[in-house]
């Protein structure tokens, strides 16, 4: 070999090597935006900063806010890697709708986590059993800074045939705070999260315990979509998780996403969505949240807001990839320009 062609060599050597370093390191750091420490979301993110850490070495942490609604703007812009995200939140962002004033072109869903029942709570001796009964109450319509669940709160009543105006209205913190003030008798209703261990323990201390008061007649799927898009219905049935439910009981449902932003490369989504894929067994039996969803139905054909690059390539490669998926994905990538 000449000294030419060597030192020709030699840098090809040197180039291949810093290529593979670069595409190994894109990620120097990922922080993962979650709802307040002590929440669902809190709890799931540190689980997924733990196997994203463990698996790619990679420093990895949950970031608590007091609203999921607030930091998307922070992954869109890139200033976080991933954030948890209610569904209905994740497609008013890229479509521009509100409470965002501007789309953000940059939100991509990485895998759906969890599919959250949302239902309205009573107290069960309070007489109450469907929404017509609500007429005069005290009800929670605002939740939080999350405007969206305000709007699933509302499009509740309406799918009984009762509006804001036909209720006391009461604003509440959180979903925490919701239940709080209907145990504390403070309000009469207020919609919560059917999985969350509060809404159990709130059932197990209140006299004569709790009740879920089903949606209305008019509350088909298409109507939910329309007044909230990213919520549908979905039936709950009883079981030893669900205490409070005496019989199959229909309401209103939204599914969180783990998301990335801008920062976030197709290699990098590449590589998170595989780790969660290939753990996700290991992930539901240390996370109750996540057996709702299935190993194989965590990029579901639904989503409000496109999959990344690299979540679509990699589903592609094992075979998760359906004529639905790409119909939805190219119905998402066409509302969000």
């Amino acid at each position: 070999m000449t000294k030419t062609s060597a030192r020709i060599a030699c840098i090809a050597a040197f180039a291949a090597i810093a290529v593979s370093t670069a595409a190994e390191a894109t990620m120097k750091r990922i922080t993962i935006g979650s709802n307040r420490q002590g929440s669902v979301f809190y709890l799931l993110a540190s689980g997924f900063a733990k196997e994203l850490q463990q698996n790619l070495k990679i420093r990895s942490t949950a970031q608590p806010h007091s609203g999921s609604t607030v930091y998307l703007s922070v992954v869109n812009k890139g200033e976080m890697t991933l954030g948890l995200n209610n569904s209905m939140d994740s497609g008013a962002s890229v479509r521009g709708a509100a409470p965002f004033k501007k789309k953000m072109k940059n939100i991509r869903a990485i895998a759906r986590v969890w599919v959250i029942p949302y239902g309205l709570m009573v107290k069960a001796n309070s007489g109450i059993k469907s929404i017509a009964d609500l007429k005069g109450k005290k009800v929670v319509t605002t939740t939080g800074p999350i405007v969206n669940l305000t709007k699933l709160n509302i499009a509740y009543l309406h799918s009984g045939g009762l509006s804001i105006k036909d209720i006391t209205a009461v604003k509440s913190g959180g979903i925490v705070d919701n239940i709080n003030k209907v145990v504390e008798g403070r309000a009469d209703a207020s919609a919560v999260a059917l999985g969350m261990p509060a809404v159990r323990k709130a059932h197990a201390g209140v006299p004569g315990g709790i009740r879920i008061i089903p949606l209305g007649a008019g509350g088909s799927d298409a109507f939910l979509n329309r007044e909230v898009p990213g919520s549908r219905g979905l039936m709950q049935k009883p079981s030893k998780f669900r205490p409070f439910l005496t019989e199959p009981t229909r309401v209103s449902a939204f599914d969180a996403y783990l998301n990335a932003g801008k920062q976030v490369s197709t290699d990098d989504a590449y590589k998170i969505i595989k780790v969660l894929h290939q753990n996700w067994k290991k992930l539901q039996k240390a996370y109750g949240p996540l057996r709702g969803v299935k190993q194989n139905a965590i990029t579901p054909p639904t989503n409000p807001h496109p999959y990344h690059a690299g979540v679509v390539k990699y589903m592609k490669e094992v075979g998760n990839w359906s004529a639905a998926n790409e119909k939805q994905q190219q119905a998402a990538l066409a509302a969000a320009k």
